[in-house]
């Protein structure tokens, strides 16, 4: 069982991990490996690109 300071320890850091993924989605990369080619050989930046033209109504 977790503290209350292991708790709120944890919650920060998903906090400060789910802020980093959300401006990844926006383009906006705050390391530079962040912006490096991904499996498919399209940056993430192109990648999020697509998924926003496959979903645009």
């Amino acid at each position: 069982m977790l503290t209350d300071d292991e708790k709120q320890r944890r919650f920060k850091q998903l906090q400060a991990k789910n802020y980093r993924a959300s401006l990844r989605l926006e383009g906006i990369h705050l390391e530079q490996e962040e912006s490096a080619n991904s499996e498919s050989g399209l940056t993430e930046i192109e990648q999020i690109r697509q998924l926003k033209g496959h979903y645009a109504r």
